[in-house]
């Protein structure tokens, strides 16, 4: 048994965790996001996973990843998507409202001005023609920007459809590789990738604030066999 600084652990957690190429077990009462999305990651890339902890927000977090990875990220996506188009509706009908408002008036400004000002009909023609010149400026800006969204949308949604079936296929491997186990017992942590792991006190949760000194033990496969079999299977 060694005793080793909580930053060497942590770091010698990582290590054991990223070298893995086809199971991880893990046995800790606590996390922190990056350790929890490391874990997921090596589920994600089809390394079985196997997570015991005591903590339920953990164990919950880690069982809703199995059906709403990279759900977040859609979510984003979708959000953007529907703004442009909101938008994009907006300006269809502003292109059709704004000549027919600014017609309206310039229509009504020339009769004013001929009928009652009598003036002649070259200078009560003229608000209507300067305002028909910025309906049809205002029609070809309007225009403009919606074949910019128009470009906008279809990307967005490409990149929508081809990352909703890349998380897809992330949920798939998730959902088959990742086991995680609730036991109130789990005061340690111990962390095993098939070939080499270790026991200790200290839990993976990094707070570098903090540094403090724990027990360090190498563990063989049997013994984390045990372990499982037993916290697994509290009854």
């Amino acid at each position: 048994m060694d005793f080793l600084l909580s930053t060497k652990i942590l770091e010698r957690a990582r290590q054991v965790i990223l070298n893995a190429d086809k199971e991880i077990t893990v046995i800790s009462p606590n996390f922190d996001y990056d350790f929890a999305s490391l874990l997921l990651d090596r589920a994600s890339r089809g390394i079985n996973t196997t997570i015991i902890t005591s903590n339920p927000d953990w164990a919950s977090w880690f069982e809703n990843k199995k059906k709403s990875y990279g759900m977040d990220e859609i979510n984003e996506l979708m959000k953007e998507r529907e703004k442009h188009k909101r938008e994009q509706v907006r300006l269809m009908r502003l292109r059709i409202i704004t000549p027919a408002i600014l017609t309206a008036v310039g229509v009504s400004a020339f009769f004013l001005i001929y009928k009652v000002l009598n003036t002649s009909v070259y200078v009560s023609v003229l608000p209507l023609i300067i305002l028909i010149i910025i309906s049809a400026y205002a029609v070809m800006r309007f225009q403009k920007r919606i074949a910019e969204l128009n470009s906008t949308i279809a990307i967005q949604q490409q990149s929508l459809d081809q990352r909703l079936q890349e998380t897809s296929n992330i949920r798939q491997e998730i959902q088959k590789n990742l086991k995680c186990f609730l036991n109130p017992s789990v005061y340690f942590t111990l962390v095993y990738n098939g070939d080499e792991g270790f026991v200790t006190s200290l839990p993976l949760s990094d707070d570098s604030k903090n540094e403090k000194v724990s027990f360090y033990e190498k563990i063989k496969k049997e013994e984390v066999d045990y372990v499982v079999r037993l916290l697994s299977n509290p009854s």
